[in-house]
């Protein structure tokens, strides 16, 4: 079994079928609408569970079993596997395998194409913040991966373990001469709440910290500035972080473009340039 924060997909060996696993639906809080799911087999780890539940009802989780042939993905909510992480439910990482800070903590020296200059954004949960992007003018590519973090190519369980330190980031490819820095920054800033730190929403950890992260001196200056420009809007202290942009690691597949190929309820968000549609976070 593999745990992600916002899905968990699941592969089930045959031996685990014929002892009648079930799911276990969660909810850390009880008005939560979006439930996190654990696979319980006899050889699970999560197996000690099962003698627990009665327990958890009482404080306030919910809980219901499902046959394992109706389901094999399932959408998770990020609150409440942030905190099973944290109670070590969530998934092991390649952290102390893999930490070289020498390489992940390197500048990006990926090249853009002729007459393109790249942008880096932390913003929250990447699906949405890329999807804002892509519907910007001269905005020419985009990919959502992982920078700022010290474990060298990391992968999804990785960052959402907060072991790693990463951001989830949007890198994006423009034509400047078609979409200043500027506008970028002011969707930047649209985007999500910046005086928020490490969440947006129910996205709860570091890898959703806001941060601008420049390739050159004129994109810093350009960022400070409109820092201090927000900030006399807002009467909350924004955190965003301003720092040089260090290595890319891009994600897996399945989150590139993940809302405009329908997202987690299957139902494609529009990316066509100048686009005005309010953008579902998680499809």
């Amino acid at each position: 079994m593999m745990l992600r924060i916002k899905e968990i997909t699941i592969f089930r060996e045959q031996q685990e079928t014929q002892h009648n696993p079930c799911f276990i639906l969660l909810s850390l809080l009880p008005n939560l609408s979006i439930y996190s799911f654990l696979l319980l087999t006899p050889q699970s780890p999560f197996n000690l569970l099962r003698f627990f539940l009665p327990l958890l009802g009482k404080f306030g989780f919910k809980f219901r079993c499902f046959s394992s042939k109706t389901c094999t993905h399932i959408a998770v909510n990020n609150h409440s596997m942030y905190w099973l992480n944290r109670l070590w439910f969530g998934s092991t990482t390649r952290a102390t395998e893999n930490m070289d800070s020498s390489i992940a903590q390197g500048p990006d020296d990926d090249r853009p194409a002729s007459l393109q200059q790249l942008a880096q954004f932390g913003a929250g949960c990447f699906w949405s913040v890329e999807l804002a992007f892509q519907r910007l003018p001269g905005v020419t590519k985009t990919e959502v991966g992982y920078s700022q973090g010290l474990l060298h190519n990391p992968t999804y369980a990785d960052v959402c373990s907060g072991t790693t330190r990463h951001s989830e980031v949007v890198r994006v490819h423009y034509d400047p001469k078609e979409c200043s820095y500027e506008s970028l920054l002011d969707a930047f800033w649209a985007r999500h709440d910046p005086t928020s730190p490490n969440r947006q929403g129910n996205d709860v950890g570091t890898q959703y910290r806001s941060g601008i992260y420049y390739y050159t001196p004129e994109q810093e200056k350009a960022a400070r500035e409109s820092l201090e420009q927000q900030q006399k809007k807002l009467n909350r202290k924004i955190v965003t972080e301003i720092l040089p942009a260090k290595k890319f690691y891009i994600a897996e597949e399945y989150h590139q473009q993940y809302l405009e190929k329908g997202g987690r309820f299957g139902f494609k968000q529009s990316s066509s340039k100048g686009c005005n549609d309010p953008i579902r976070c998680y499809g």
